[in-house]
C-alpha cells in the first residue's frame, strides 16, 4: 500500500466519523425554537413562584386573598411580572374560597418524562409540572392544607 493510498483511506475514515458526530449532535439536540420555548416556560414557572409567594405574604397580612393580580402587583415594593413574557396576556388568577385560588398560563413545552417529540422535560418543582397549552394551578394560600392538597387542574 502507498503512502498517498494510505492518507486518501484515513481521510475518508476521519471524514466518515465527523459525518456521523455531527449527525449524532443534530439528532440528540433539540432545535433552537424548541430551547427558547423551554427556557420562556421556566420563566413564566419563576413568575407564578413569585405570584404565589406574593398571595401568601397577602394572606399573612390582610387575612384574605388579594381580589385580582392588578391589584397585587401595585402594592409597594411589589416587584410581580403578571402577563405572559410572550404574547403580554395577564396570567389568569381566580379565587376559589376563603383560601384556595387558582394560578393559570399557557406553556409552550411539557414538563412530562418526555414531549411528544420524545425530547427530555426541563427540571420543574412536582407543583409547577405542566402540560403543552393552558394549565391551572390550584394553590392553598399559606401552604399546607389539611382538608385538599394543593395541586394542578388542567383547564
Amino acid at each position: 500500500m502507498t503512502t498517498s493510498s494510505l492518507g486518501r483511506r484515513l481521510m475518508l475514515v476521519a471524514t466518515a466519523i465527523v459525518v456521523a458526530t455531527l449527525g449524532a449532535a443534530l439528532w440528540v439536540m433539540e432545535s433552537p425554537s424548541k430551547q427558547r420555548d423551554r427556557r420562556i416556560d421556566e420563566r413564566r414557572t419563576g413568575e407564578l413562584t413569585a405570584i404565589a409567594n406574593a398571595v401568601d405574604a397577602w394572606r399573612a397580612s390582610k387575612a384574605s386573598l388579594p381580589p385580582s393580580l392588578a391589584i397585587l402587583a401595585a402594592e409597594p415594593g411589589a416587584s410581580l411580572a403578571v402577563v405572559d413574557p410572550v404574547d403580554g396576556t395577564p396570567y389568569e388568577y381566580r379565587i376559589v374560597s376563603t383560601s384556595r385560588y387558582r394560578l393559570c398560563a399557557r406553556f409552550a413545552t411539557t414538563t412530562s418524562s418526555g414531549d411528544a417529540d420524545g425530547a427530555p422535560m426541563f427540571r420543574a418543582t412536582t407543583e409547577w409540572q405542566h402540560p403543552v397549552g393552558r394549565h391551572c394551578f390550584e394553590r392553598k394560600a399559606g401552604g399546607s392544607d389539611d382538608d385538599a392538597p394543593a395541586g394542578a387542574v388542567v383547564r
